[in-house]
This record gives structure tokens, sequence and C-alpha cells, in this order.
């Protein structure tokens, strides 16, 4: 961002604390909680790396963040999730906020709307690689380790997942840890993994 680019740009909201937050909290109920915590967590980080907050920076920096990678990995996360409709609303509300108290981050808002549905139609299309479901769990807060055999190994408390490709797609196994006492619990425990 150029220093002296629209000196007009004198917003009275923020946009973390008075768009996105509001926006978010009132999704409670369509998004997961850890979506929730996640999303904030992420537009928090970005706020502090690119200093977008009128409290302790410049909005116009709201334009960088737009042009980032680290935006198109949230918009590709929460696609893979189908909740992509939230950073639209946001972005949106940004729009109706800033069209006439700040045109210069307006107009890259209404960009950014642009690639969250480029995004939307690009995913439905993309075929899925083992290297992109690292960076999407890594980005998800995951700890993925990489094998010599070009394996993806994640491991939780009590539960392993690997995941490889096979030339045709992406292969996947996940292998949950635990104790049975009796032959009977153990094959009340396969039964359900069944299921699934």
């Amino acid at each position: 961002m150029s220093e002296g680019t629209d000196k007009a740009c004198r917003p009275s909201k923020d946009f973390l604390r008075h768009i996105a937050n509001p926006i978010i909290a009132r999704s409670t109920g369509r998004l997961a909680l850890s979506v929730v915590d996640d999303l904030k967590k992420r537009l928090g980080r970005a706020e502090d790396k690119y200093r977008f907050s009128l409290y302790n920076g410049d909005l116009r920096r709201l334009a960088d963040y737009l042009k980032s990678e680290e935006f198109v990995d949230l918009v590709k996360y929460l696609k893979a999730l189908n909740q992509e409709w939230v950073i639209e609303e946001i972005l949106k509300a940004a729009v109706r906020e800033y069209e006439g108290e700040c045109p210069e981050v307006a107009g890259r808002l209404k960009e950014a709307i642009k690639i969250v549905k480029e995004q939307a139609v690009k995913s439905t299309r993309e075929t899925i690689t083992v290297d992109g479901i690292a960076r999407m769990l890594k980005m998800a807060g995951y700890h993925v380790e990489r094998t010599d055999d070009g394996k993806v190994v994640v491991e939780e408390p009590n539960v392993t997942v690997t995941v490889w490709s096979s030339g045709e797609g992406v292969n996947y196994s996940i292998c949950k840890k635990g104790k049975v006492t009796t032959f009977d619990a153990l094959m009340a425990k396969i039964s359900k993994i069944r299921e699934v």
C-alpha cells in the first residue's frame, strides 16, 4: 500500500471489531464452534500482520491482506467446509460500510468477493492432492508429518490419519487406538467402525 493514496479514507467502523466479529457471532448457530474460533484467530492474525485496525494501523492495509495468500487460504479452508458464505457476508457488509468512507478499500473488497465466488467454482472442478490436503490440515492447525514415501501423517490422541496418492486419487486410513477387555467389546468397536 502506498502512503498518500486516498487521503479521504476515514472510516468510522473497524473491520474486525465492528463488521467481521458481529457477523461471526450472529452465525454461531450455523457454524461449528471450532470454525468460529478458527475464523476469529485467522482474522486476528491477519490484522496483527497487515495492521489494518483503526486503532493501531491503517484500514487501507486491509487491501494488502485481501490480495494475500493468507486470504486465499482462508477462502479455501471455508470452502472445504462449505462455509464460504460467512466470509462473503463479511465482505459485503464491509463494502456497504466503506463505500462512501473509503472507496479504495471498498473496491478491493468487491474484488475479494469475486475471489470467493471464483474459488467456489474452481474447487468444484479441482482434483484433490496429497499436497493440498497437507496444506489444508496445516491451515486447520494440525501437526502434519511427511514420510519418505510421500504420505501425510497426522497423529492426534488415540487417532492416526494417513493420506497417500494412488494414481487414481487420494487414499486415506484412519486408525483409532484404544483398549478393550473382552472379545465382545472388540467386536462392538469393529461394528461401529463399519457403520462409519
